[in-house]
């Protein structure tokens, strides 16, 4: 058996600074028979499995996700165990002519933000001959083709691929036609004449509707920027729009608490009130904001600018276990990280204040704005509400979405490459109103806040809600109210 000493101090097998964590804060005991359990050591900020706060030894395995505080326990390479070698299926490379990796992390082409997705999960080829196929990259929790767990498989029109037997993948848009024009025969000079002719022809007849019909679709994306002798209507891949923004995007960290005449209060991970004497105890959480001005202000949810303003129950409780009458929200802090950079710990944290929230809990949007009132360094871009934002006219069902954010807070950001926001897709599921709108992006704790953008790169919203076992049915605040907000 052997015992694996996690803290602050320098005497620990695993050490971590970070001011949240203990001095001496946590056991790790390997047994003789490899079982594996982890220990709190009354540390102040807590030890976490999978989120969870534990107050018991507790068995866990290799996959669980280990928090000392605030910060990720990166226990595995301490175990001086070999790891399995999984065989990754083969196919012939001699046969591929596009390729596109699936995995947790984003890495990978195709993100899925689970923490039961591996980092490197899938791969999914096009063949010389036409056909797609998949190929599990020795996932943990496998891939899964019309319910059957798979290695390699050919794909056919209608296959369902599922990864880890429980979030679907939509494979059919995955290698978009190419322009066959480009493998017209070069002597054949009628043919291409002719096909060029057909182009030329198509745009003018384009361009005349569109013009006829006032840009009904295509202007609205852009009628912010002004007059303009030409706007682009090009499309961006994912790739372009995170290249674009992702130094516009902060993870954001905040603490509150509870305060009545009789004291200060906070909720425990089992849902209990308990009464707190320093912001240490004050319960934490994450959230993603965007940088929207040179002076530092970030647009986010209210929930995460004001998050007791959600929490009816908690308040009711406290209300109960007190005897008292007045219970108000108060925030014990909240700041920000920029994407890809490094964190070592809270210092690491650029203190916010908030400035607006929604008038209403509908009008789930904050402004925040940086203490110093300017961009920090690394903060290249923000995302200008003057120039970038649609209108309602351009939101329709089946419209393209792609986000960027910080699902799972910690758990996913936090990688050898420093915090490292995620970029998902999806589309526009249903128009909820005048207020939101739904989506199937994937969404978890810590995206909240996000933006969405459309295929153009084009703010349309700011994911607010989801239900937590069915994905596919969230929800994002129009743009509009960002707008209005900062104004």
């Amino acid at each position: 058996m052997r015992v694996l000493k996690i803290g602050r101090s320098s005497s620990n097998n695993i050490v971590v600074n970070d001011p949240t964590v203990s001095s001496q804060h946590a056991s790790l005991t390997i047994s003789d028979a490899g079982e594996l359990r982890i220990k709190d050591l009354n540390s102040r900020n807590g030890t976490f499995v999978n989120g969870r706060r534990i107050f018991q030894e507790t068995l866990i395995t290799s996959k669980d996700v280990i928090k000392a505080g605030n910060s990720v326990i990166d226990w595995q390479r301490h175990l001086n165990a070999p790891k399995a070698v999984r065989q990754v299926p083969v196919i012939d490379a001699a046969a591929i002519t596009r390729r596109k990796t699936i995995g947790r992390t984003s890495a990978n082409d195709i993100v899925v933000a689970y923490s039961d997705v591996s980092g490197s999960h899938a791969q999914l080829f096009e063949k010389s001959n036409g056909d797609i196929a998949i190929a599990d990259s020795g996932s943990t929790n496998g891939t899964y083709v019309n319910g059957h767990k798979i290695s390699t498989h050919i794909l056919r029109p209608g296959d369902t691929i599922m990864l880890a037997n429980k979030y679907p993948l939509d494979w059919s848009n995955a290698f978009p036609k190419v322009n066959q024009e480009q493998y017209l025969p070069q002597n054949n000079v009628p043919a291409k004449t002719n096909k060029t002719k057909t182009l030329l022809i198509a745009s003018v007849f384009i361009v005349v509707v569109v013009a006829a019909a006032g840009f009904l679709f295509v202007q609205k994306p852009w009628e912010a920027q002004g007059p303009a002798l030409f706007v682009s209507v090009s499309a961006l891949s994912p790739e372009e729009i995170y290249a674009r923004y992702k130094k516009s995007v902060v993870l954001i960290m905040g603490a509150y608490y509870y305060e009545t005449a009789r004291g200060y209060y906070s909720v425990d991970d089992n849902g209990r009130i308990v009464r707190i004497n320093s912001e240490d105890d004050a319960i934490f959480y994450t959230g993603t904001g965007f940088i929207v001005s040179n002076d530092g202000k970030i647009i986010t949810n209210k929930h995460v600018a004001a998050p007791w303003e959600y929490d009816d129950d908690v308040i009711a409780a406290i209300k109960k276990a007190t005897g008292e009458t007045n219970v108000e929200g108060r925030l014990a802090f909240i700041g920000c990280f920029l994407n890809d950079t490094y964190v070592s710990g809270i210092q690491d944290l650029i203190r916010c204040t908030p400035l607006k929230t929604g008038a209403t809990k509908d009008i789930d949007v904050a402004v925040l704005q940086i203490n110093s009132k300017t961009l920090p360094g690394g903060a290249e871009t923000i995302i200008d509400l003057n120039q970038a934002v649609i209108t309602d006219d351009g939101l329709v069902v089946g419209a393209s979405l792609f986000t960027i954010g910080f699902p799972a807070g910690f758990d996913l950001g936090m990688t050898a490459q420093g915090i490292q926001a995620n970029n998902q897709d999806g589309k526009i599921t249903q128009i909820r109103g005048d207020v939101e709108f739904g989506h199937n992006i994937a969404v978890e704790h810590g995206a909240s806040g996000s933006p969405v953008f459309n295929e153009y790169g084009k703010l349309v919203g700011i994911i607010n809600a989801g239900y937590e076992k069915k994905q596919g049915y969230n929800m994002a605040v129009k743009a509009k109210y960002a707008v209005e907000l900062v104004k």
